[in-house]
């Protein structure tokens, strides 16, 4: 009788595999990712990326010129970006509901936005240019609105030392549920902090999408100096929200602080200075975590191109543990939402290559696929689950 029940056990447990493993390989069948790609030349691009056969075709773009940088709406359908073009600059944004449509573009007077973030209803770009930063609120439409609010930085007194506002980035405080806004000056080394909040000064609107203009309010401390010289670029904080892993493009170090709120104001303390780039050369990129939060990934341009690979402790420090070489001049690069592939844009190239990713090392594996673009200089890649 015993022999029995277990051998019932363990043909339950026979089933429950086979019923495991078939619905694990009707998902990998149906997932695929819409990949957008942003750079210098006419148009960003869209394409479509098959996971299983790591096949991939271009199903339609966006004419603009120079769309140096991307941002999507949580929502499929909707696509903003800046275009990063001199006294042409500005925003734009389409529809991409079946029917491309445009959503407008502002000028922004020469300020070379080189980064573009929508949270709360609103596009938020950093203005490389005139080192500052624009909000600008969106229709129920998705249309774009003139800025409510533009903040230029203060420029130091050296002609050589400016501000060059890189990337703006969004923290919800664990007491207070504020959000924050955090910019890294690349040009004057620092961190601003922001509180956002609604703009008390206007008039509720029924036709925005978030229904009020929202503001950016300075808190007690509105920077963090960052080690004189660094060029601090891009950030990416943990899921838990109690890191920020920030990359410096011009000494190509790798910086770790903990996040903590104290009353309205968001406080950064320093727990790591690490390299990024061995090779000195002074041009780091981008960053960003793996979805599980075990490993983070830098691009390194200049010197030995690639992207280095680092395993992020339980006490959210990293060990650096691999680097994979790319092709040339990587940039920004997108991991998928399941953590399977990095797409990296190589700039000088005009490829974005497509790497595997090891889940239990963290390595990248190079699938030998790479989109190759005749007229785009690619600098920006992001990527949705359809």
């Amino acid at each position: 009788m015993k022999g029995l029940r277990l051998a019932l056990i363990l043909a339950g447990l026979l089933v429950a595999g086979i019923v495991v493993l078939i619905l694990l390989n009707m998902k990998s069948e149906n997932v695929h990712y819409t990949v957008y790609v942003g750079g210098y030349g006419g148009s960003a691009v869209k394409f479509d990326f098959n996971p299983k056969t790591s096949d991939y075709g271009i199903v339609g773009d966006f004419k603009v010129e120079n769309p140096s940088y991307l941002a999507l709406s949580k929502a499929a359908g909707f696509i903003y970006g800046v275009s990063e073009s001199g006294r042409n600059s500005g925003v734009w944004g389409y529809s991409d509901k079946g029917t491309v449509l445009s959503l407008g573009n502002v000028k922004d007077s020469g300020a070379d936005a080189c980064f573009i973030s929508l949270f709360r209803g609103h596009l938020f770009t950093a203005n490389y240019g005139k080192g500052g930063i624009s909000v600008y609120p969106l229709d129920t439409a998705g249309n774009i609105k003139p800025p409510v609010q533009i903040l230029s930085f203060t420029t130091a007194t050296s002609k050589y030392k400016v501000s060059r506002i890189h990337m703006v980035k969004f923290v919800t405080g664990k007491s207070s549920k504020n959000d924050y806004l955090l910019a890294t000056d690349k040009g004057l080394d620092r961190i601003y902090i922001m509180r956002l909040g609604d703009d008390t000064a206007s008039v509720s609107s029924n036709n925005l999408l978030y229904g009020k203009p929202v503001r950016l309010y300075k808190c007690d401390s509105s920077f963090v100096s960052v080690p004189e010289g660094y060029g601090p670029r891009h950030m990416e904080i943990s899921k838990d929200g109690k890191f920020l892993y920030l990359l410096c493009e011009t000494s190509g170090r790798l910086l770790v602080y903990s996040i903590r709120e104290s009353g309205n104001n968001i406080v950064l303390k320093q727990l790591q200075d690490t390299v990024s780039d061995l090779e000195n050369a002074g041009a780091s990129a981008d960053i960003h975590l793996s979805p599980d939060g075990r490993f983070l990934y830098t691009s390194n341009r200049r010197g030995k191109d690639g992207i280095a690979i680092f395993k992020v402790g339980e006490d959210g420090l990293v060990t650096r543990i691999a680097y994979q070489v790319t092709d040339r001049w990587p940039r920004s690069f997108a991991i998928t939402p399941d953590g399977e592939f990095l797409f990296v844009c190589c700039q000088k190239d005009k490829t974005v290559q497509i790497f595997r990713i090891d889940q239990a090392s963290g390595y990248l594996i190079n699938t030998g696929k790479k989109i190759s673009f005749p007229d785009l200089e690619p600098s920006c890649v992001l990527v949705r689950s359809v």
